[in-house]
C-alpha cells in the first residue's frame, strides 16, 4: 500500500487517506471538486517532505513532536460509477468501511459535499452506539429531494446523516452557516432540533469556545463523534477554491484552532469542496487544506 506518511516504527497512530473524486451532482455550484482529492494529497506530500526531518516536525505553538509512529495510508481514490449517484453511495460507504475495519482513522478528501454521507454512514454502522455529527460549513445541507440534484447530493448529506437510526438530529451541530439559505433548509433544522453556531455566533464565542460547545452537544449521548469540513465555511477570501463560495465566514485560523481543539474526539474526518479549478496559482486552499489534515493529525499523536 502507498504510504503519504510511512512510519519507521510500530506504528502507534494509523490514518487512512481517501479520495473520493465525485462533483457529478454538483448542479448548482462550481464543479471542479473531482480534481480535489490530487490537490490535497499532493499538498499533503509536500507538507510532510519539506517540513519532516527524522520523523520529526516542529510545532510553533507546541513544540516538537515526533511522527516516526505515525502512519498514513493511501487508499487511493475510490472507483466511482458517475453514472449512478446511488451507487458512488455504497461505493464510499464500502471504502471507509474497510478503513475502519482495518484499525485505521479515515480521513476522505472530496470532492462535493456528497461525500459527507457515506463516512457518516460507515462510522455509524461500525458503532454500537450513538453518533455525533459536527459539520463546519457556510450552508445548511439538509435539502430532501430537487429534481436538478436528487437525493444525495451536496445539498443533502447532513438530510442523509439526521436519518440514519443512531444519528439524532440534537447530536448535529452545524457551525459556521451565514448568510441566507432555502426556506426549507432553514425550517428543517429548527423542526428537528439541529444544533446551530452561527459565523456571527463564532465570531462572538471564539474559536475554543464554540469547538468546546459544538463538542459537548454533538458528544452527548454520542459514543463516536464525525467532524466535515466544507471548505467554504472559510472566507473565500482566503479559501477560494471551493465550490460555492460564500461571503463572510470564519478565518482560516480560526478553523485551525477549532480543529485543535476538537481533535483529540473525532473518530473520522472529511475535507469536502476543495476545488483546485478556483484555487490560486499558489494553491493557497490546498495547502490550508493540508494544514487542517496535519493540525488533525499532530493533535491526534499529541493527545495520545
Amino acid at each position: 500500500m502507498a504510504h503519504l506518511l510511512e512510519p519507521t516504527r510500530a506504528p502507534e497512530h494509523r490514518f487512512a487517506f481517501i479520495g473520493v473524486p465525485h462533483d457529478a451532482a454538483t448542479s448548482l455550484g462550481n464543479p471542479g471538486g473531482r480534481f480535489g482529492p490530487q490537490a490535497l494529497r499532493e499538498a499533503l506530500r509536500g507538507v510532510f517532505s519539506w517540513r519532516l526531518q527524522n520523523g520529526r516536525l516542529a510545532d510553533i505553538d507546541a513544540g516538537v513532536i515526533d511522527l516516526s509512529a505515525v502512519e498514513v495510508a493511501d487508499f487511493g481514490d475510490v472507483a466511482l460509477s458517475y453514472h449512478d449517484t446511488a451507487l458512488t453511495v455504497e461505493q464510499t460507504y464500502a471504502a471507509v468501511q474497510r478503513a475502519l475495519a482495518e484499525g485505521y482513522t479515515p480521513l476522505v478528501a472530496g470532492g462535493d459535499h456528497g461525500i459527507t454521507f457515506p463516512p457518516v454512514k460507515a462510522l455509524h454502522d461500525a458503532t454500537p452506539g450513538n453518533i455525533g455529527l459536527i459539520q463546519l460549513d457556510a450552508h445548511c445541507d439538509l435539502m430532501d429531494f430537487s429534481d436538478r440534484q436528487g437525493r444525495f447530493s451536496g445539498s443533502s448529506g447532513m438530510r442523509r446523516s439526521v436519518e440514519l437510526e443512531r444519528l439524532a438530529p440534537a447530536n448535529l451541530v452545524q457551525v459556521g452557516l451565514r448568510g441566507y439559505a432555502t426556506v426549507e433548509q432553514f425550517e428543517i433544522g429548527q423542526q428537528l432540533g439541529v444544533r446551530r453556531i452561527s459565523a456571527t455566533r463564532f465570531a462572538e464565542l471564539g474559536a475554543r469556545a464554540a469547538a468546546e460547545q459544538a463538542l459537548a452537544l454533538a458528544s452527548e449521548g454520542a459514543s463516536a463523534v464525525y467532524l466535515t469540513i466544507d471548505l467554504d465555511v472559510i472566507n473565500p477570501g482566503e479559501a477560494p477554491g471551493t465550490g460555492w463560495p460564500e461571503p463572510g465566514g470564519l478565518s482560516g485560523q480560526q478553523v485551525i484552532d477549532f480543529v485543535r481543539a476538537v481533535a483529540p474526539r473525532i473518530a473520522a474526518l472529511d475535507i469536502a469542496e476543495l476545488n483546485p479549478v478556483y484555487d490560486t496559482p499558489a494553491r493557497t486552499t490546498a495547502l490550508l487544506a493540508a494544514r487542517i489534515v496535519l493540525d488533525f493529525i499532530t493533535t491526534r499523536v499529541r493527545a495520545g
